[in-house]
């Protein structure tokens, strides 16, 4: 019985003992593969991280170019524009001034005329009270 023990003891141990190593072999073979994998994939994934910086900071680069660019076109623009008006403006103001001239001139004119044709009616009427005064002095 005793033998027996023993031998169902020692039978039980050295399973025990295979699962241990053959638990430590499958460790041993992940530790293995998960240390490749990381000696392999992390280069390679720093140097994709490293080109989609490189490429990120070049579109940058690009699209603040052309940002720049078509700022500067606008500000072109913009003071296109502006001269425009302010050509336009000084036209206008011209022609106001001229309008404003000659019509100063029209109504300087037409106030000649009416104080001609008011001195002249003036007259007729100081000929006519005068004539009226020595007619009715001889009646």
């Amino acid at each position: 019985m005793e033998k027996r023990l023993v031998f169902l003891i020692e039978d039980k141990t050295n399973m025990l003992r295979s699962d241990i190593v053959r638990e430590a072999n499958t460790r041993a073979e992940s530790v293995e593969y998960l240390k490749s994998c990381m000696e392999g994939d992390i280069p390679k994934l720093q140097e994709a991280i490293k080109a989609e910086s490189m490429e990120r900071e070049e579109v940058n680069a690009a699209l603040l170019k052309k940002v720049n660019e078509e700022m500067q076109k606008l500000g072109e623009i913009v003071g296109a524009e502006k001269k425009s008006r302010e050509e336009t403006e000084e036209s206008m103001l011209e022609m106001l001034k001229d309008m404003v001239a000659r019509i100063k001139g029209e109504i300087e004119s037409e106030k000649k005329d009416r104080e001609a044709t008011e001195e002249t009616l003036l007259n007729l009427l100081e000929e006519t009270c005068t004539k009226l005064t020595s007619a009715s002095h001889q009646i």
